[in-house]
């Protein structure tokens, strides 16, 4: 006669497994978010519809983000408006930006190359737009800038902004906070409350070049990006239609509270985009200058690369 096994035999061994399970789960939670001690930290900022990044030493990039090749890097991922997903495919790394959280996870970039960051979801009309470039640097000092133990915090301290051009180079100043802008393009960038002297500008290569003026200020037209601009419908640019003298340098203010950009080309998909002229971001409070004694007489639409809703039309006679 055999003997059945008694059912508490079953329910032990299945609780013995759910409790496993579940160990290895925290574990591996644990794992993501506790960062080794000489990480770096990057604060990620997803809001509709682009990405910012913080470094610990306060620079400051918007849709790039450059960190060096074999450094672990700790990121703290927010929300400024609704639920994004920060995603870096080629590195299976995929975290919620929530209002009102701090969400982290941390990566070692063992790879250089270029590769895309992206919002895995949905998060309004241009969701398809929010994409981002990072770029993994080799990293010939083979050191780290953190040292071991410390948890390095992200500065708000006071002190002046740095906006770097390709290469490099200095190319304005911010009155405030402790930024440096990295974005393609030739421009000057100034607040309003920057002296003469700190907006004297130069390229990556130590000279003004390209469609942009390296002038402090610069009579002629004038462009603004008013208040409210970043959300579809309101008024982009004012005027939407600038006419122009060829020759003249049009100051471009940013009076909204995002960063935007003045860009030819119907939207950032054109092939010409960016190539007849290109503020690169502007922030908050600052302006820029284009100069058109490079750009050909017609009619040129432009728009903003970090919301290619917002349009205008260049005239250049």
């Amino acid at each position: 006669m055999g003997h059945s096994t008694p059912e508490w035999v079953y329910i032990g061994a299945v609780t013995a497994i759910l409790i496993w399970v579940g160990a290895e789960s925290w574990n591996i939670e644990h794992t993501l978010e506790y960062a080794p001690p000489n990480s770096e930290t990057v604060r990620v900022v997803g809001q509709q519809w682009f990405w910012s990044f913080e470094h610990a030493d306060g620079t400051q990039e918007i849709n790039e983000l450059h960190v060096k090749e074999g450094i672990p890097y700790r990121f703290e991922i927010v929300s400024n408006d609704v639920v994004h997903s920060f995603s870096v495919p080629d590195f299976a790394m995929l975290m919620d930006a929530v209002p009102g959280r701090v969400n982290t996870m941390w990566n070692v970039f063992d790879e250089p190359g270029e590769y895309l960051i992206e919002c895995r979801e949905y998060c309004g009309m241009l969701h398809q737009d929010m994409r981002a470039r990072l770029f993994v640097e080799p990293n010939t000092d083979n050191a780290t800038a953190v040292t071991s133990g410390s948890e390095p915090t992200i500065s708000q301290g006071t002190g002046t902004a740095t906006v770097i051009a390709p290469g490099g180079g200095e190319v304005g100043t911010t009155g405030s906070g402790t930024m440096r802008v990295v974005e393609p393009g030739n421009m000057t960038q100034t607040t309003a409350n920057d002296s003469a002297a700190g907006n004297n500008a130069t390229s990556g290569n130590g000279t003004s070049s390209g469609n942009a003026s390296s002038t402090a200020a610069a009579s002629g037209p004038t462009l603004s990006i008013p208040a409210g601009a970043s959300t579809a419908g309101n008024p982009a640019y004012a005027p939407d239609t600038l006419t122009v003298k060829k020759g003249d340098v049009i100051t471009v203010s940013n009076d909204d509270t995002a960063p935007h950009t003045v860009t030819n080309g119907a939207s950032p998909g054109d092939a010409d985009a960016g190539k007849l002229f290109d503020t690169s971001i502007i922030m908050p409070a600052a302006t820029a200058q284009i100069d058109t004694a490079t750009v050909d007489a017609g009619e040129h639409p432009f728009h903003c690369t970090v919301h290619p809703f917002m349009t205008g039309t260049l005239t250049v006679q």
